[in-house]
């Protein structure tokens, strides 16, 4: 009888402890809660005079693009509230931030996001380097200064820091708070087709003084309040900025890019990432959606992203809509899904879907910009909320440029009409325009960024079409190069710079930390200084590896192997053994014009990789070719192909890619 007791016992002890451990466990979850704030106008109220007020924006695209980001990182609809154009007067958005402030508890996550107009108003406490603040500009607020504005229909920045304070006091160390800024504060509007988020002159009283007592703020606002209280008793605080305080912010395709490279970096989230590593991401995604800007990143870097509470799983995408066999997802063209891509359904909370058997299957028949349409394999039953759907198989991107020609001559026009028709690369249209060729004066042409109106080649003679073409295809090929992300686990390889001072000779004299060339989060190369590269090896498996250069201009350049046919690399050297780290033997790399914005991109896979064939145009040495360099190979191939690249397994590549994107500073 004692031995039963006992083991009844025994049995209630271990049942106690296992529902301590549940408890616990469930306390603790629900104790973080990661909640979401997102502000967002872009219908603003019309005045009399259009050019006196606030130009109409695409915010409310950006809505569906974060919050989307945000449930995938375990961010639940209920906690996250949205103001939108109308709706988000000064006076909303306070009570909004006075709601999260009481709601928000010890530990939680909160992330802010403001989609708006931005605007540097006069400082008139006198706390603000340059005299000026910078300010979200709600519903309602005026463009210019009307006698007797006392700037309180704009939301400053003094303000959101007293409201970031006090929501950092209220989460604490263990918690995180995150804004993100997608508006611009100054700066002149450009000959673009692509809105500008701001453009408007920095407003001040009539015949106010402005004495600026040094530098201004690098993005949203300083943090000279938060730095005079003891962070031990704060949440560690980030700010991403679309633009730097003085810069324009454009939008892309009809959303604003900030929003835009979020909700994609999202998708690369790993367990390990820091602030300073996403911010990475989110360059890189910059370099393609606007490269003319410069977002900034201020705060507690290095912290790891979300406080460590990352999701880590399969991307996928929620449902608006389910109409017998087809659905509508909240995710599109600016998420990188295209017409052609294939999907599969699982119910909610799939983290993967290896190895499991999907619901339904379907492929994309329509794709816009944050929407796509889907055709089922079967009719689902019950609601949208039952289901994720996950991207099986994607069609890699559209290649295709959109180019406007705007010539008064018709015979030039119809001579660049016909040489840009041979290659199914281009679209000749009036729409959504990627590049705009246009009279340079002198017999010559230019062609300009329509995103943001920067000449990105000029003085081309109008005999030398052929050179308009092949320039445009080099900026085709890198920014897609640029865009494309492949993720597999088992091949986590990343690099790094480690910066160097050479001698006449090129030998190293002077190694540099590269920190000391990070500013506002952006690496800044002065052109006269070189630097190695370190290549670290954090997956499972062993892994070759190709690095490719990406320059402002498009052009691409193989780094390793390098594309010098001097040099004899062999592709089957660049191998790196799992948990091991290395520095390229015999390699520095040397920086030079064209000066800008440049990426640098990382291949891994099981596999020797060489992307120099088609580059340089030479014959490849090896028979057999990866998926990985014909998937390269078709974005060279388009004249004779087509335009879109081919599908590609998600997860069936096995190759996985690392960018780092950098500035080239000119001496």
């Amino acid at each position: 009888m004692k031995n039963i007791i006992d083991k009844i016992f025994v049995i209630k002890v271990v049942k106690l402890v296992v529902f301590g451990l549940f408890l616990m466990g469930y306390l603790r979850t629900q104790a973080q809660v990661k909640r979401g704030f997102i502000v967002a106008i872009g219908d603003y109220p019309q005045t009399s005079a259009d050019d006196r007020g606030w130009r109409d924006i695409s915010s409310a695209n950006d809505v569906p693009l974060i919050r989307t980001a945000l449930q995938k990182q375990g961010f639940l609809a209920q906690n996250i509230d949205v103001l939108q154009d109308s709706l988000a007067t000064k006076e909303a958005i306070v009570k909004g931030f006075e709601k999260l402030i009481a709601s928000a508890k010890s530990g939680d996550v909160i992330f802010i996001h403001f989609s708006s107009h931005g605007q540097q108003v006069e400082d008139l406490n006198g706390d603000e380097l340059d005299g000026f603040d910078e300010a979200i500009v709600a519903y309602g607020a005026p463009a210019f200064y009307e006698d007797d504005y006392d700037f309180s229909k704009h939301l400053l920045d003094d303000e959101i820091e007293v409201f970031v304070l006090r929501l950092r006091q209220k989460v604490g160390p263990k918690g995180d708070v995150i804004m993100l800024a997608d508006a611009c504060h100054s700066g002149t509007v450009g000959r673009g087709e692509e809105i500008a988020r701001g453009g408007k002159p920095a407003m001040k009283r009539t015949n106010a003084q402005i004495q600026a007592k040094g530098s201004p703020d690098i993005g949203l606002f300083q943090n000279e309040k938060m730095n005079q209280i003891d962070k031990n008793l704060l949440a560690p605080f980030v700010i991403i900025s679309a633009s730097q305080a003085k810069e324009v912010n454009y939008e892309y395709n009809g959303a604003g890019s900030l929003s835009t490279a979020f909700s994609r970096s999202i998708d690369h989230l790993n367990g390990d990432m820091t602030y300073r590593a996403f911010f990475g991401q989110i360059l890189k995604e910059m370099s393609v959606i606007a490269p003319s800007q410069k977002p900034a990143i201020e705060g507690d870097v290095d912290r790891v992203f979300f406080a460590g509470q990352i999701v880590e799983q399969e991307p996928f995408y929620t449902s608006f809509k389910i109409k017998n066999n087809e659905a509508w997802i909240s995710g599109g063209n600016l998420n990188g899904i295209f017409e052609g891509s294939e999907i599969a359904i699982f119910p909610i909370g799939t983290s993967t879907t290896s190895d499991k058997k999907s619901i339904a299957t379907g492929e994309v028949i329509v794709a816009y910009g944050t929407w796509s349409k889907i055709r089922m394999s079967e009719t689902l039953s019950g609601s949208e909320d039952d289901y994720w759907f996950f991207v099986t198989k994607a069609s890699m991107g559209n290649v295709k440029l959109n180019i406007k020609i705007s010539f008064k001559d018709k015979s030039i026009k119809n001579q660049l009409i016909d040489s840009l028709a041979k290659v199914p690369l281009f679209y000749i249209t009036e729409d959504d325009v990627d590049y705009i060729i246009e009279d340079g004066g002198r017999n010559n042409l230019d062609i300009v960024r329509a995103s943001d109106g920067e000449i990105v080649a000029e003085q081309i003679g109008l005999d030398e079409i052929d050179d308009v073409v092949e320039i445009l295809k080099q900026f085709a090929r890198g920014n897609y190069i640029k865009n494309l992300e492949l993720s597999d686990p088992s091949f986590n390889v990343a690099f790094e710079f480690l910066p160097v001072i050479v001698d006449e000779d090129g030998f190293p004299i002077e190694e540099l930390n590269i920190e000391e060339l990070t500013h506002d989060g952006i690496i800044e190369i002065p052109e006269n200084i070189c630097a190695k590269i370190r290549v670290i090896n954090k997956g499972r498996k062993d892994a070759y590896f190709s690095i490719l250069d990406i320059q402002p201009d498009g052009k691409i350049n193989g780094i390793i192997p390098s594309d010098d046919p001097e040099l004899h690399q062999n592709p089957e050297e660049f191998f790196v053994k799992a948990g091991d780290t290395m520095i390229i033997k015999d390699l520095i790399i040397y920086f030079g014009a064209p000066y800008g914005m440049e990426v640098f991109k990382l291949f891994a896979s099981k596999g020797p990789i060489d992307f120099t064939p088609v580059i340089t145009k030479k014959p490849r040495t090896r028979s057999k070719v990866s998926n990985l360099e014909t998937l390269f190979d078709d974005v060279y191939n388009v004249s004779s192909r087509g335009a879109t690249s081919r599908k590609i397994e998600s997860t069936g590549m096995e190759a996985t890619t690392h960018s780092i994107t950098f500035v080239i500073k000119k001496n």
